[in-house]
């Protein structure tokens, strides 16, 4: 009875370990995926604007391009170690077996959205911020070439 007991103990710890390892890959998943997709919803503003298909307002601007900066700062957490995992998305297995390209691209982003962010707050004309944003696209373009399937 005691060794039923033990061995129906110990399948249910390594039930709820594997349980918790999923839940824990969902999160990170839902997170990164959340984050991109409010980096997206300023980022296209910002392309609009630059490109004069909506009227330039450099508050908004600048509003924008400041919750660009601080997403691209956070966005990496999604992406913790190898136990986050892919799951079902198209972040590549390339993230964790090339780890120090990808942090190096991802904080090229974080620089790029920074001075985008700056020059935005520095009050900077539509004209000086169009290669700055295209710059930043340009380093979202390296990793999803490099790190998503």
């Amino acid at each position: 009875m005691k060794i039923a007991a033990t061995l129906g103990a110990g399948v249910l710890t390594l039930w709820a370990s594997l349980v918790q390892a999923q839940t824990d890959v969902e999160k990170a998943i839902d997170y990164r995926q959340g984050v991109y997709r409010a980096m997206d919803w300023n980022l296209s503003p910002l392309a609009a604007m630059v490109q004069g298909r909506v009227e330039f307002d450099a508050a908004a601007f600048a509003e924008r391009s400041e919750r660009i900066r601080l997403l691209g700062s956070i966005v990496a957490e999604g992406f913790a170690d190898a136990d986050s995992g892919r799951g079902d998305t198209r972040a590549s297995y390339r993230v964790w077996t090339n780890r120090d390209q990808f942090d190096e691209l991802m904080t090229d982003m974080q620089a790029r959205s920074k001075a985008l962010s700056d020059a935005a707050r520095a009050g900077k004309p539509r004209e000086a911020l169009r290669p700055l944003l295209g710059q930043l696209g340009q380093s979202c373009k390296a990793c999803h070439d490099r790190f998503r399937d």
